[in-house]
């Protein structure tokens, strides 16, 4: 588990706004789905990780990049 990436994605949706039950709709998942891909976020495939930048206004490569 990554945590840097996992406090990246969290800190985005703080400044965002956005709550995990909005992250999941967003993101046309389920909300148990959605809490398990922010716990284990290095996990993502690159399509959810695209929609995921989008969404909370992230570079892609700033995400893919953090270790």
């Amino acid at each position: 588990m990554n945590q840097k990436l996992k406090g990246q994605i969290e800190y985005a949706m703080l400044k965002n706004k956005i709550n995990k039950k909005q992250l999941a709709s967003y993101m046309n998942m389920s909300y148990p789905t959605m809490l398990s891909k922010i716990e284990s976020a290095d996990t993502l495939k690159i399509s959810e990780a695209v929609r995921l930048c989008r969404i909370l206004d992230i570079e892609l490569t700033e995400l893919l990049t953090i270790k």
